[in-house]
């Protein structure tokens, strides 16, 4: 399940373009560990189309198959500014199991 924070939902919807929609994509090479980027694209009758937090998102159907768990969120601090794609629970969390975590946001199934 692929999951949007609250404070990304809000960037994403307040900078919605006529005639783009909000696309998820993979930007990593091949042999590299998959890494994504979230930004706004044209409309592709092939994607996969979920939605979070009342924002659709597109995906390319084979890059979801390696994403599958992700979460999406908006930063503005000392990493900088700007969307992230966390993939995976454990990723998420920083920790080897979701029990230690204690987020139940990024960790429910």
């Amino acid at each position: 399940m692929i999951e949007i924070t609250d404070v990304a939902a809000e960037k994403l919807l307040m900078s919605q373009v006529e005639g783009k929609v909000v696309k998820l994509f993979k930007t990593s090479q091949p042999g590299d560990l998959p890494k994504f980027a979230l930004g706004l694209g044209p409309f592709n009758e092939k994607d996969l189309v979920f939605e979070s937090n009342d924002v659709e998102v597109y995906i390319n159907p084979n890059e979801f198959e390696e994403l599958r768990v992700a979460v999406i969120d908006y930063v503005d601090d000392e990493r900088g500014r700007g969307f992230i794609v966390i993939k995976g629970q454990n990723e998420a969390c920083g920790l080897v199991s979701c029990e230690d975590c204690g987020d139940e946001d990024i960790c429910e199934d």
